[in-house]
């Protein structure tokens, strides 16, 4: 295949992207001592295994320009700007990556500067339909030492919960109920007959 969907992205093939206005061949990956690789989609495969239960993921093989900080790759820290040096290749192969691990850019070369003729300057796009929000909280790690409470038992106070038998005994949620609803009621009359009683006081000193 020469065209494929992922994570909000529209991936090309170079070729493909040939033929096209856009160019959505670029491709982006950090892998895990945090070196940025950048490269080109040359061939997207999609492998299928037949054993149950089936399952099915896309490789991108790309053409990788060269990750080395400073000859391959740059960071131009004063205005942000990320550049390749577009006629250096990564020396090892290592050519295939998982699609769902990418994210999409695309080069631009300098128009106007004869100097950096070997340099594009790296655009990252964002995904359509996606919002991408950077996780910028410290991580938290978990304690290990675990707090241990101190449980205080009334001696006498157990003893007279307990059951001689060891019986339990079961309790009606219906009757709990109706007899808080009761105590609701009385606490409302009590406060009622308060009010009244202030009432007069106040009414006999006038």
């Amino acid at each position: 295949m020469d065209k494929y969907v992922d994570n909000g992205f529209k991936f090309n093939t170079r070729e493909c992207a040939n033929h096209m206005k856009t160019n959505n061949s670029g491709v982006w990956v950090k892998v895990a001592d945090g070196v940025d690789f950048f490269g080109v989609i040359e061939e997207i495969l999609e492998l299928e295994y037949s054993s149950w239960p089936r399952k099915k993921f896309v490789l991108f093989r790309c053409n990788w320009f060269d990750p080395t900080p400073k000859r391959g790759t740059r960071v131009l820290k004063d205005s942000n700007i990320i550049e390749v040096k577009h006629m250096l290749r990564y020396a090892a192969y290592d050519p295939f990556v998982i699609a769902h691990n990418v994210k999409q850019v695309y080069y631009v070369p300098y128009p106007l500067r004869p100097d950096k003729s070997d340099w594009w300057v790296v655009i990252k796009t964002k995904p359509i339909g996606r919002v991408e929000v950077e996780n910028d909280l410290p991580a938290a790690f978990q304690n290990d030492d675990i707090a241990h409470a101190n449980q205080i038992v009334n001696p006498e106070l157990e003893t007279e919960l307990k059951h001689a038998e060891h019986i339990l005994e079961e309790i009606d949620i219906e009757e709990v109920n109706e007899v808080l609803e009761e105590n609701d009621e009385i606490d409302e009359c009590e406060t009622t007959d308060e009010e009244e009683w202030s009432d007069k006081e106040e009414s006999d000193e006038n």
